[in-house]
């Protein structure tokens, strides 16, 4: 629903830099829990390596450690994508479209951007189910 037409953006310079600085914080810290998250799935998977070449396990075990092990690499797709969107955004900062609605074209309040700094659309577009 990308409009053809690339409107630029009214924030300010300092605007855009204040939006970049956070975003560019928020991305270090999904960063930090990607990275975290995938030393903990590693050391779980090294972990079933050494238990499935032992003869005891527990069903019960086993369970626990898969339903961790799916959590993980959920929590790890959501991180990877949030962190694209959050790229997203520092591009149309740079080339200065940053706070336009991808889907009608108007600007995204500054409060929706403090919010949600990553976001394509407004809450008016999202309110009548343009995304």
């Amino acid at each position: 629903m990308e409009n053809i037409k690339k409107q630029k953006t009214s924030l300010s310079d300092k605007e855009l830099q204040y939006f970049k600085e956070l975003l560019l914080d928020k991305r270090a810290e999904a960063q930090k829990e990607l990275n975290t998250i995938r030393d903990t799935q590693s050391n779980l998977d090294e972990a079933d390596d050494a238990d499935y070449s032992s003869l005891t396990h527990h069903m019960g075990d086993v369970g626990s450690e898969e339903q961790e092990s799916e959590m993980n690499y959920l929590q790890i797709e959501r991180l990877r994508e949030y962190i694209m969107h959050i790229n997203g955004a520092l591009k149309r900062i740079e080339d200065k479209t940053y706070g336009i609605c991808q889907a009608t074209g108007d600007p995204i309040t500054k409060k929706r951007l403090e919010a949600v700094p990553h976001t394509r659309y407004s809450m008016k577009a999202k309110e009548k189910g343009l995304v």
